[in-house]
């Protein structure tokens, strides 16, 4: 079955609706779970630069350093025996970098929560969920908001 299993969270408690069908699927199995957040970071130019190497947004160093603390607290949230590795990184693009993440570090699925926006507020904040579906080149578990 899975191996390996990453679990994308924006740190929220809405992102924590897979965690416990995500502990039922791999629990016993011998499988892993990767606890990862993504920090988006667009980057800015050193002004004068011809080609400019991107540096990070003021505040994003201090974004990383509290998303390992709260992945470390989310990574005690899972019952013993499953077996949680957490990672946060920056990059410019949250859905892509999940994307990215799976393929490069042998994940064998994506779980993911949505948080249900619709309307405008969809349409400002755009659907991760969705732009991770789009992108994957590995299957995509979602867990849609309940009512």
């Amino acid at each position: 079955m899975f191996q390996k299993l990453l679990l994308p969270t924006d740190l929220s408690t809405e992102g924590e609706r897979a965690f416990q069908a995500v502990s039922e699927l791999v629990r016993g199995k011998g499988a892993s779970v990767v606890l990862l957040h993504v920090v988006e970071n667009v980057g800015v130019a050193p002004v004068g630069e011809t080609f400019p190497a991107p540096s990070l947004l003021p505040g994003t160093q201090q974004e990383l350093e509290r998303a390992h603390a709260v992945l470390a607290e989310k990574r005690a949230k899972f019952p013993r025996g499953v077996e949680v590795v957490t990672e946060a990184l920056v990059a410019p693009s949250v859905p892509h970098a999940i994307a990215d993440y799976a393929l490069k570090n042998g994940c064998d699925v994506i779980a993911l929560s949505t948080h249900g926006r619709s309307g405008f507020r969809r349409l400002v904040m755009g659907s991760v969920a969705e732009a991770v579906v789009r992108s994957a080149r590995v299957p995509v578990l979602i867990f849609p908001r309940q009512e």
